[in-house]
Parts: C-alpha cells; structure tokens; sequence
C-alpha cells in the first residue's frame, strides 16, 4: 500500500539501515544473467486484468497503461484541428540500420537485434559491472523513472516514476516518488515510495472511438527536471483543448524536500498549468519539452519529426507562433540527413526526454568558456519500432541553438546502447507476455528501453554543464521495471553528425 505524504516522517537512518539489507537480500537472490546473457527481473508482478470487449485487439493486456499508452502513440500522429497529416515515409537518411539475421520474424524484414546495428555504448561510472543500475522501490513496481539532485542532501537524489499498476485497478494512474541513493551499484529509496500529490485531472473531452481515455484520470509518463531556477514537472492527463494535453507544475510544489523554498520561490506553475501547442492540435499530446534560451526565456518543443514545432511558453500555459518557421529550411536538410530511416506504418520518431544546456568543451579547461558557438541544448529523441505486436525505441541525441532561431546544430548518427540491455526472452518478465501467457514472444527482438530523463548528477547543479561532467539517463524496461546509468556527458556527443551550415 502507498502512503501519502503526511505519513512519510520518519527515522531516515533506521530505514536506509533496514533498506540495505533487503538490498542485499534482494541482490543475493534476485535472479541473474543466464547464459544467454538476459539480465533477470526486480520481482514477480501480478496477472492483468481481465479483456473488456472494447479492446480485445489488444490482448489480455489491454486494459493496462502499457496498451493505453501505445494507443496514446498511434492516435497522436492525426491532428484533429486539422486535414494535414504527418507522412514519415517521406524523410529518408545514411544512417546504418540492421540487416536481416538467419532468425526469421513474423516480419521477415525486421530484425532489432543489437548484433547488426552499428551503436554507441554506454557504460556506467559507478557500477562494477558497469551495466546500468536498478532502482529498489521495496516491492512497488515502476517505470519511466525521472531524477534529479536533492537540493540538500548531496548522497541523495529525488525520484518519481510512473506507478505499475497493471494487476489492480487502474481507473487513476499515479506517479510516485522517493529519495535515492547508491548502494552497492543499485540505486535504493531511502523510504517507501508515496503518491505524487498532483492535481486530480479535469473532465475528458476525448470522444467517439477514444471516449475511454476519459475514465483513467491521474498524470501519466510525466517528465521531472530542472530548468536554469527551478524544478518542474509536465504529465499527461485529460485536456481542456483536445483529448489528452500536457500539463506542469513547479515540482516545489509537490515535493516535501523543496519547504523551505515553497515561500521565497516565484508564483510561477504553482498549480497544475495545462501547456499549449500551435494548431493544429492533436487528439493525444504527449512528450512536449522545455528549453530555456541564453537569456532563460523558456519555450516548449512540441514536435522534432518530420517537422518541428516549437513555440515561447507564457506562464498561463498559452504559447506563440510556431517559431520553426524560422529555421525549417535548414533543419529539413539536417534531419533528411541523420534521421533513421523509417517504414510508413510500423516505424516512428518520438520526443523522449527534457532538455540540458551543453558547452562543448571541459569545464576543466581554463580556455573553455561559455557562448554561442559552442553551447546548446540537447535533448534525446527515439526511433520507434513496432513489429509483432512489441515496440523497441532506438535512443538519438539532437542539439540545436541556444538562442533564436534555434536551429538544429547535430544529431546523433549511432543510437545509444546501454549496457546491460539485453535480448527480449522470457527472462526479461516484461508485463507484456507474463499478464498474456498464451502471447508468443517474437524472436530477435531485444528489450524495450525507453530514456525519459536526462539530469546531471552533480548536486547544484541545474540546467547547464560541460564535457567532463557526469549526468544520468534514466529509462523504462518493457513498462515493467526501471533502470539508470551515470555517464560522462561526453559520451553522448561522440557520433554527432554536424548540420551541413556547421562550422567546426
């Protein structure tokens, strides 16, 4: 059961005591790495639901967030204020993509398999196997994980994630959080995880074929990260616009650990604020992102793919113009460069994570100093795959301009690979098979990581940073478990394809 914030108070020490020892419980028998090199799960989770008549294309997985929130996916490339539609079969690229292996699919052009794609792994600072760290919740199931620095306790981070709730009723969907730590390479929560005490959602507007995305209420896939000054939260959740809209509060708000800061912080997103796009709006938003220019004016980036759209935000939610206009002639061309190539039904590009300020250069070089020529922002973004019935997101970094017109700068010509990421198989205990046992795992897929989050990890610090700085990915495993990596910054910049109106 999940407390609520008024019962969290306690002996913090007695806890991280007690925690280390299931800790150590949990790593002496949780399962390991079989010969096939597939990393077992956290713990066992419960049966789903039963199939409602409405959904049975789905399985008997489909009244969980996961079908949900794939069906939020595919309803979001239509706009609904609008006749135009998103074709990505138009934008083609150099970049190198699998070939065919001797194990057949269902599909037999599809093979994600990781031996047959060119990519860039990453390994983690911290851990001694230096694969990507779990996150002990004591038993409560999460996924899509988002951290940042605790503001005062520097061997501690502040969590939430999305709540797994595919075996109970989930008419409410939740974000929960909790203090974090490293022990022994595993990130642990210092106490239970409690709800994220977020605004109840407002009356859904969704209609017709999508009338039941108004009776799961609560945030979904929610984002939290710094800005330049402050924390922030954005979620999805029932729009007054469209269907599902994107929402943000000032994570002070939210979160016991900010109190001291809920009295001198600006009146800004001090309650649930919903964020608005340039028409045409789309039936289900999701994954909008902030980003601050050089004078921390912030916008929101509604859209990377095929075209962007982004636009500067005012603090009731409302946005401007479409400002991509500004800078389209040449981002089309960086992005026909660099961007995988997609299939036009099966294959997708998503915004994922918040953004971060960059400078290119070490922060320990005296000669490395902050301007426009080598600082950007830089966000990560997926390519999604969807083939027999189980999606596999490829990770991509993408910089642009800090300052107007914000045009795209790289983009990423590897994906990233996070090591410890490992082929899909019954060991990987995705919710997805175990709550549909007479669903067949398809061969030759490998696990569905999803990055959501990108924060340094250096307590204080914010918004910007250098090379040499640490920062940590945090990401989904299969909408059943979560997992982080702490990587040098560097690390994600090495295959950057430069725009071809680059200098460097």
């Amino acid at each position: 059961m999940l407390l609520k914030r008024s019962q969290r108070r306690t002996n913090i020490g007695l806890i991280s005591v007690i925690t280390g020892i299931l800790v150590l419980c949990f790593l002496t028998f949780a399962p390991r790495r079989s010969s096939d090199g597939v990393i077992g799960p956290n713990d066992k989770k419960k049966s789903g639901d039963v199939l409602s008549d409405d959904h049975a294309v789905y399985g008997a997985y489909s009244d969980s967030i996961y079908a949900q929130d794939f069906e939020e996916d595919e309803v979001k490339k239509n706009p609904v204020a609008s006749g135009v539609q998103e074709d990505a079969s138009k934008t083609t690229a150099n970049s190198t993509t699998a070939p065919i292996d001797d194990m057949k699919d269902e599909d037999d052009e599809y093979n994600p398999i990781s031996d047959g794609i060119d990519y860039r792994e990453l390994f983690s600072l911290s851990t001694t196997n230096r694969q990507f760290s779990s996150i002990f919740t004591g038993g409560i199931g999460i996924y899509n994980p988002n951290i940042i620095p605790h503001p005062t306790d520097h061997n501690l981070w502040i969590m939430i994630a999305q709540h797994e709730q595919s075996g109970h009723d989930i008419s409410v969907s939740e974000e929960v959080t909790c203090n974090v730590g490293l022990l022994d390479g595993t990130m642990v929560c210092t106490a239970e995880p409690t709800v994220l005490p977020i605004e109840p959602s407002i009356v859904g507007n969704c209609t017709a074929d999508f009338a039941y995305f108004n009776y799961r209420s609560g945030p979904r896939d929610a984002r939290m990260y710094y800005g330049p000054d402050a924390p922030y939260i954005m979620y999805g959740s029932q729009s007054s616009y469209s269907c599902i809209g994107i929402w943000m509060e000032d994570a002070r708000m939210l979160l016991e650990d900010f109190n001291a800061e809920k009295s001198v912080v600006p009146k800004l997103f001090t309650h649930a604020t919903e964020v608005q796009r340039p028409p045409p709006v789309r039936g289900m938003e999701k994954n909008f992102f902030l980003f601050w220019d050089g004078e921390n004016k912030a916008y929101v980036h509604h859209d990377i793919f095929p075209h962007r759209v982004f636009a500067q935000l005012s603090f009731d939610g409302s946005v401007g113009s479409d400002l991509a206009v500004n800078s389209a002639s040449k981002d089309d061309v960086c992005l026909t460069m660099y961007m995988p190539p997609l299939t036009p039904t099966d294959e997708s590009i998503h915004q994922a994570t918040n953004s971060l300020s960059i400078t290119l250069c070490y922060r320990a070089d005296p000669g490395c100093v902050p301007d426009d020529s080598n600082t950007f922002i830089f966000t990560i973004f997926h390519h999604k795959s969807y083939h027999d019935f189980h999606g596999v997101y490829e990770p991509y970094v993408m910089t642009f301009q800090r300052n107007a017109p914000f045009a795209i700068h790289g983009v990423s010509q590897r994906p990233l690979w996070i090591h410890g990421r490992a082929a899909l198989t019954k060991d990987t205990h995705s919710l997805l098979y175990e709550n549909d046992p007479g669903r067949e795992i398809p061969g030759g897929h490998t696990e569905m990581f999803y990055v959501t989050s990108i924060s340094w990890k250096t307590h204080g610090q914010k918004y910007h940073g250098y090379l040499d700085d640490p920062l940590f990915l945090a990401f989904g495993i299969e909408d059943t478990r979560a997992g982080l990596i702490d990587v040098l910054a560097e690390e994600l910049f090495q295959d950057l394809g430069f725009c071809p109106w680059v200098q460097h």
